[in-house]
């Protein structure tokens, strides 16, 4: 029997080699600024996401970025391809509360039904969790573990899983994360960072600073509070200095722990902003 394929969307923090290693397949999203659609892959970043969107405002719209899934077709002919190799495809996406992907993966899998063993998969998660959770389904196919045994090892992960970020875009969090609009004015005039948690899925505001260096110092103690860390990952935009010290700092605390300097996807810039820093945690169970 043909090893089981996986497939992940463009959110998902892979490096080539493991792409590469294990053929996994990725779907791009589609990101809409103004009335442009940009493609989510390597040629466009969170800073052509940040330009794009000042120039559709310079144009007169009013719209934050919109993340899109890919056409339905796409994914279908992605599956099509890949079932040509094997009868069995997990297909694991960034969090169905930020992208519509999952929804629509789900969807051409239905339509499927009968020709191919297809599980999608919600990672509840973004960007460098996402992508340890199609990584580790990656290994375990390539081990000959079948797509029930790799869906039992991937939902059993996704609680492991844990976000937390400080955004000065207090606009953009209104949308996102249900931050009141006169909190946002309010916070933006004083300078305050929103820290969010991801819950469920959900980006939720939970407490604010008003220093970078107070940022640091918060990140840090999320991360040490887990009692058996195994890999972390630290994203950034415009806090590179931040994130250097917070690596740094990291590094003192928790020295056995692979902690990675992460891209800014622009699948989560869409929903966190310029201005970010956060921290993508891998707590290993017991």
């Amino acid at each position: 029997m043909s090893k089981v394929r996986i497939v992940t969307d463009s959110n998902a923090y892979l490096s080539p080699e493991v792409i590469e290693k294990y053929q996994i397949e990725t779907i791009a999203h589609r990101i809409k600024i103004g009335s442009s659609l940009f493609e989510e892959d390597a040629s466009f970043t969170a800073d052509d996401l940040f330009a794009a969107q000042q120039n559709a405002a310079a144009a007169g719209s009013t719209r934050l970025p919109e993340v899109d899934a890919a056409d339905v077709n796409t994914i279908l002919e992605c599956y099509r391809r890949l079932g040509r190799e094997s009868e069995q495809i997990v297909s694991i996406h960034m969090s169905s509360e930020l992208s519509p992907m999952w929804g629509q993966a789900r969807r051409a899998a239905e339509m499927l039904k009968g020709r191919y063993s297809i599980r999608v998969i919600d990672s509840l998660s973004t960007s460098y969790g996402l992508g340890m959770l199609v990584e580790q389904a990656a290994i375990a196919a390539e081990a000959g573990a079948n797509v029930n045994e790799i869906a039992r090892l991937t939902n059993g992960s996704v609680p492991h899983l844990y976000l937390a970020v400080f955004s000065e875009s207090l606009n953009y969090l209104e949308r996102s994360a249900g931050l009141g609009s006169s909190q946002s004015l309010l916070g933006a005039m004083l300078g305050i960072k929103a820290m969010l948690m991801m819950e469920d899925g959900r980006l939720s505001p939970l407490e604010k600073v008003q220093t970078r260096e107070e940022v640091v110092d918060k990140l840090a103690e999320f991360v040490a509070e887990f009692a058996q860390v195994e890999r972390v990952g630290v994203v950034q935009h415009a806090y590179q200095q931040q994130q250097s010290e917070l690596i740094e700092r990291l590094a003192e605390i928790m020295p056995e722990v692979q902690v990675r300097s992460l891209t800014y996807p622009p699948s989560l810039a869409a929903y966190c902003g310029p201005n970010m820093i956060g921290v993508i945690v891998y707590e290993g169970s017991y």
